[in-house]
């Protein structure tokens, strides 16, 4: 069979594939949980920004949206309620590149190009699923 595809036979692993997309996306919201504990700046800029919007006490809407991130992280890493968590991820990052987007002054950190190609990845394992190596696997 002639196909247009250079490499056809790697279609074969397209399972092993979405498990690459679902833990670097697992990464990269471990990586935004660690800048906001690790970097004073970027925590400084995100409680600052639950002052200007009028969330308070800024420091537990900070807390709970870091935490939020860290089990993002890692609920997408071991594959667990991926649907669920792609839900939760699509919804805050299509949120803060629309906020992004419509006041960038807001949110000094990230940009929304960045935001919604978070939110579709997630969106995109919503439909695709969790790959393999996944604790919901489905059967």
């Amino acid at each position: 069979m002639q196909t247009l595809s250079l490499f056809p036979s790697l279609f074969a692993y397209e399972f092993l594939a979405i498990t690459l997309i679902r833990v670097t996306l697992g990464l990269v919201f471990l990586w935004l949980w660690f800048r906001s504990l690790r970097i004073d700046k970027d925590k400084a800029e995100q409680i600052a920004f639950f002052e200007m919007v009028g969330l308070r006490p800024a420091r537990l809407f900070w807390g709970v949206l870091s935490f939020t991130k860290a089990t993002l992280g890692v609920l997408f890493i071991v594959g667990l309620w991926t649907q669920g968590a792609a839900l939760v991820a699509a919804a805050l990052m299509l949120g803060a590149g629309g906020i992004k987007h419509l006041k960038p002054q807001l949110l000094p950190i990230h940009n929304a190009p960045f935001c919604f190609v978070v939110a579709a990845v997630s969106l995109a394992l919503l439909f695709l699923g969790p790959g393999a190596l996944a604790i919901d696997l489905p059967l």
